[in-house]
């Protein structure tokens, strides 16, 4: 139960562009010994977590579309502001910001600025999604989702696809939600171990060049226009990931 209760927060959890599944899984004490046993193929004493994590990502995908449809401009804001406190997260433990870096920061902002899409909650209920893009952004997030820091859905938002798999999941579509989750799966397999080698590494790189990609990826966020409720929604959107986020510094 304790683990089925850990997935289902982790899910609600995720679906918030700028919150790391593995910042939670280091919180609740599990991170090590999951990266370990999922690089194994060793899933079945986490099939309670599975099961709670993919309630949760209903229940918070099915949430999100409904806002995003209905209340687009103060959804956008309230994940902008996730968005961007998330920055600290990945960020964390880097060094100064210097010539070198700053290379692969201004480069991640302009692919950021050039590869994102149309904005997000716009084009909901638009063109279905190409299989193979679905797939790509399963692989990718799942894979980013786990390292800690990195927070996967910040992928799919650079991918363009966020609302997207939000709509699959209000609508229950078992086709794309399918190539999602093979994407996700593949993720775990074929990409995890070189993720994580890849920031044990080369984390100061790669860690500035994402945070670019977060900067420049946020335009497709930006709301049409602005009151006194968007702002507040922001704040409490970037509030909220900045908390958790210290709350995991302190928690290691």
């Amino acid at each position: 139960m304790k683990l089925f209760i850990q997935g289902l927060i982790l899910g609600l959890l995720i679906v918030l562009p700028g919150m790391s599944g593995g910042t939670v899984l280091l919180i609740f004490g599990i991170y090590e010994n999951l990266v370990k046993d999922l690089v194994k193929l060793k899933i079945k004493p986490y099939i309670p977590l599975i099961l709670g994590l993919g309630l949760g990502i209903y229940i918070g995908g099915y949430t999100f579309a409904i806002f995003f449809k209905n209340y687009r401009d103060f959804t956008a804001l309230f994940l902008l502001g996730c968005l961007l406190a998330s920055i600290r997260a990945v960020l964390k433990d880097t060094p100064k910001l210097n010539k070198n870096l700053f290379v692969f920061l201004i480069t991640g902002i302009v692919i950021g600025v050039t590869t994102a899409g149309e904005p997000l909650g716009q084009v909901i209920d638009g063109e279905s999604t190409k299989w193979w893009l679905l797939m790509l952004g399963g692989a990718l997030s799942t894979a980013a989702m786990i390292i800690p820091g990195v927070p996967g859905s910040s992928i799919l938002i650079m991918l363009g696809i966020y609302d997207n798999i939000l709509f699959y999941i209000k609508e229950f579509n078992i086709v794309n939600l399918l190539f999602y989750g093979l994407g996700s799966l593949l993720g775990i397999v074929l990409l995890l171990k070189l993720l994580e080698q890849l920031f044990q590494n080369y984390k100061p790189q790669l860690s500035y060049f994402f945070a670019g990609l977060i900067i420049g990826s946020t335009r497709i966020l930006l709301p049409s226009s602005l009151n006194l409720l968007g702002f507040t929604l922001f704040l409490i959107g970037f509030i909220s990931v900045w908390f958790w986020t210290n709350k995991e510094e302190h928690s290691q």
